[in-house]
């Protein structure tokens, strides 16, 4: 066996991506103000219309607030329109060469037929899986030297002329939007790659070859399913697999394996449990059927086999389903007596789990395993996407550096900046932001949906970009004390939002797999989000009258240093916790007589703490719309509320003027007013409307004569 790699023409499949937007509110160093909203100093904060709130604020409840998720955001229903929680599959038989039987795999009883004998020819393969996006899922068939398909779908049965002479049929997720595609392949190794609800396909090609089976299966646990092709070229048995994702996954699009044993055929799936496929192989015993033939379990992630089984000398085919919803797939073959063996692996040896006859045919063709009866439960899309502003909350609270304002030189004021004004390319991840992620609500109780929602956010969220799992949102500020303008008894506060997308499922669950019909799931999908500077008067002022936000003390008057503490401590004057401070240790700086004093602390330049880097906000209320509550009892790995965190290159920096001496007085103003000071940063923690522990980030200084 050797790795090999193999060209195929393809045409690309757009892959859809969840979309999402941030607020820029930075502003450069020209002292114009905060950013895009002018400061606003007044502490009366009632209102009966926004026409009384000032710019970027709402009047909501009476009160004037932060103006949450006005702009346009994009998103992707998370599951799609109709999301399958696995599958309760059933054997679908070609028989007599027109017909379609379908059996119970449970106890073998028949279902039913479907004729075919009107399509004109034979019927080569048949495949089935959720092509539409709506409840049952779609069976399509290909017949001799037809380019039409045969599907019959929700509405009834239709025809989709796909270009070619399909031989062999296989359906799943190949671009992770939830619908399954149908891929095609012929003998003389066509490809087409079809989207049965869009009614389009595109098209491909590996020359030189003997096309003779295909399957489709996550192979390498990305999240997209990939196209397995077996092909025999120059006399032997070969497996090409294809990446139609390969553009967003930067996978190679087509690599492959060659065996020295001949394959018949080949099904894949999850035959452990695991995320990552198999591919069982059937080997031709040859002999005229004397000599057994044999099942191989090929992990192509490994790169090895994983097992190999003797069975039935005179097999036909081999197909891999889930016959239960366990998300565990089992091996199917049919031999040319009319029999199906259904197989299980178990410690890596195949044990036998029943064996179905085909009582209503004289002969057998190749089997698959699908949804014939439309029992799979399913998530359907019953509301959304519906937009809900996160609430509003306080992540950084800037006290301006100390500064002896009537000694300083002219208009010069102190300064203060949060981000590197400098940079436009900064990341949002590079300054303190919010972060948002994923949030869950259950509307039921059971057990089993939640366990289904969670295992599908594990295994498929968190390897596709379908849609965006988290949001994080800051902004940049250099900001001009004017204690003349505004007073002195004033601070700048950073203030941000999440915005999310909510969508609601209804579980469609008709053979009750899953604790029955009607249950409920909100996924709350971040689609962006808002950052905006406040007065820390209007703030307290909206915080005092809205009851949920906690108050921003501003112990120090801007513009007399002697105002300031001489040791690190919180704005209320208590002792600063270790864990909560964000640069342990930091440098202390001289006022200087000559020139403009500039001072910064760098997260990656200065070593900070890890524990004081990230502060979590509560879950409960953090996505507004009256309290919802996100349920944590699914392991999901993405659910979250609101997240502070401070980036790896975040820079708090800021300077003051000079204070030189005055030849006009006796005294030598900067002896007099000459001390030093150490700026510092700390997580001010704090309990919020809900009970629950929260925090946001404070830039204080401490003075030294």
């Amino acid at each position: 066996m050797k790795l090999w790699n193999v060209l195929v023409l393809a045409v690309s499949i757009p892959l859809a991506t969840g979309a999402c937007g941030a607020t820029d509110d930075g502003a450069g160093d020209d002292g114009a103000g905060p950013g895009q909203t002018p400061w606003n100093h007044d502490a009366n904060v009632s209102c009966s219309t926004t026409d009384e709130c000032g710019a970027g604020e709402i009047c909501e409840d009476g009160i004037c607030q932060m103006e949450r998720c006005v702009e346009s955001y994009a998103s992707l229903a998370p599951m799609g329109n109709n999301h399958y929680f696995g599958t309760d599959s059933e054997f679908a038989v070609i028989s007599d060469s027109s017909w379609v039987d379908s059996f119970e795999p449970a106890d073998s009883e028949y279902i039913n037929s479907w004729d075919l004998q009107s399509a004109g020819g034979k019927v080569l393969d048949v495949a089935g899986g959720n092509l539409t996006g709506s409840r049952p899922h779609s069976i399509a068939v290909a017949i001799e030297f037809s380019e039409m398909l045969q599907i019959k779908g929700p509405t009834g049965v239709s025809t989709l002329n796909i270009g070619m002479w399909p031989s062999f049929l296989a359906t799943g997720d190949t671009d992770a939007d939830s619908t399954d595609e149908l891929v095609a392949f012929s003998e003389d190794g066509t490809i087409a790659l079809c989207n049965i609800d869009e009614g389009n396909c595109s098209a491909a090609k590996i020359d030189g070859v003997v096309g003779k089976d295909v399957a489709v299966a996550d192979i390498d646990g990305d999240g997209f399913d990939e196209a397995l092709f077996l092909l025999d070229h120059e006399g032997e048995s070969e497996l090409i697999i294809w990446n139609p994702d390969a553009e967003k996954t930067e996978q190679e699009e087509t690599y492959g394996w060659s065996f020295n044993f001949p394959v018949r055929a080949i099904a894949a799936g999850s035959i452990s449990g695991s995320p990552v496929a198999e591919v069982v192989l059937l080997e031709d015993g040859g002999w005229w059927g004397w000599a057994n033939d044999k099942l191989h379990v090929f992990s192509p992630s490994q790169e090895a086999f994983v097992s190999s089984h003797d069975i039935n000398g005179h097999t036909k085919d081999v197909t891999v389903g889930d016959r239960n919803s366990d998300e565990k797939e089992e091996i199917a073959i049919l031999t040319d007596d009319k029999k199906i063996e259904l197989m299980e692996i178990s410690d890596n040896e195949l044990v036998a789990v029943s064996t179905t006859t085909v009582t209503v045919a004289t002969a057998v063709e190749r089997i698959s395993m699908l949804d014939w009866n439309g029992d799979s439960a399913s998530g359907r899309l019953v509301h959304g996407p519906e937009l809900i502003a996160g609430k509003a909350v306080p992540i950084a609270a800037l006290m301006f550096p100390p500064y002896p304002a009537k000694a300083a030189v002219g208009a010069l004021n102190a300064n203060i900046t949060l981000g590197d004004t400098e940079s436009h390319d900064e990341s949002m991840s590079d300054t303190v932001s919010l972060g948002v992620g994923i949030g869950l609500k259950f509307g039921a109780e059971a057990f089993g949906f939640k366990a289904k929602v969670g295992g599908y956010l594990n295994k498929d969220f968190s390897y596709t970009e379908r849609v965006t799992k988290t949001f994080t949102t800051g902004a940049r500020y250099w900001v001009l004390a004017q204690p003349d303008l505004h007073g002195t008894a004033y601070a700048p506060v950073v203030m941000s939002c999440g915005c999310y997308h909510r969508y609601q499922y209804e579980l469609d669950d008709p053979a009750n797999l899953l604790g029955g019909s009607g249950q409920t799931v909100d996924m709350y999908m971040p689609v962006g989000g808002q950052t905006q500077l406040w007065s820390s008067k209007r703030y307290n002022a909206m915080a005092a009258a809205t009851g949920t936000l906690p108050e921003v003390l501003v112990p120090v008057r801007v513009g007399d240093e002697t105002s300031y503490p001489n040791a690190p401590q919180t704005l209320d004057g208590q002792p600063i916790h270790p864990d909560d401070m964000l640069f342990p240790e930091t440098p202390s700086y001289q006022l200087s007589d000559v020139g403009f004093g500039s001072f910064w602390l760098q997260s990656g330049e200065i070593v900070s703490n890890e524990v004081a880097e990230s502060t979590t906000i509560g879950i409960t209320g953090s996505f507004g719309g009256g309290v919802v509550e996100v349920n944590t009892d699914v392991s999901v790995g993405v659910t979250q509320g609101y997240s502070i965190s401070v980036g790896k290159s975040t820079l708090f920096a800021g300077g003051i003027p000079p204070v030189p001496d005055d030849p006009n007085t006796p005294e030598d103003e900067y002896e007099v007013h000459r001390y030093s000071f150490q700026p510092f940063v700390y997580r001010q923690r704090y309990t919020d409307a809900n009970g629950e522990e929260a925090g946001m980030y404070v830039m204080h200084f401490a003075v030294n004569k």
